[in-house]
């Protein structure tokens, strides 16, 4: 199960968010979805903010009132960040498209053809 931190930061009245895995910079921004989703690539199950809180992925409803008790440094950031979260789970990065072929109609002769092609008629 991987591990990983974030740790908050200000710059020039901007708070960041560096994303640490195995003591390695994975992100550096300011976008909680953007911490979210490369939690959720590096399939991360154990989140620790701010060396204060520890939490499993996906969090939940129940994480985010443990999490609002807690005396972050950037307290709007991290409690945005645990909600963000939620969505990180057993899912699919990228879906692709449902592709469903139609049946085909047989012709007198044998022969197939599409449903939408038009007759010769």
């Amino acid at each position: 199960m991987q591990t990983a931190d974030v740790v908050f930061s200000r710059q020039q009245g901007v708070v960041r968010m560096a994303l640490r895995i195995d003591g390695m910079l994975i992100a550096d921004s300011a976008s909680q979805e953007t911490i979210a989703r490369e939690l959720q690539i590096r399939s991360v199950r154990f989140l620790m903010i701010d060396g204060v809180f520890t939490t499993e992925l996906p969090t939940t409803e129940k994480t985010l009132e443990q999490a609002s008790a807690v005396a972050f440094a950037e307290p709007m950031q991290a409690l945005k960040l645990v909600a963000a979260c939620s969505a990180v789970g057993e899912t699919v990065g990228f879906l692709f498209p449902e592709r469903r072929r139609r049946p085909r109609e047989p012709l007198a002769d044998g022969a197939a053809v599409k449903p939408d092609t038009p007759s010769a008629n």
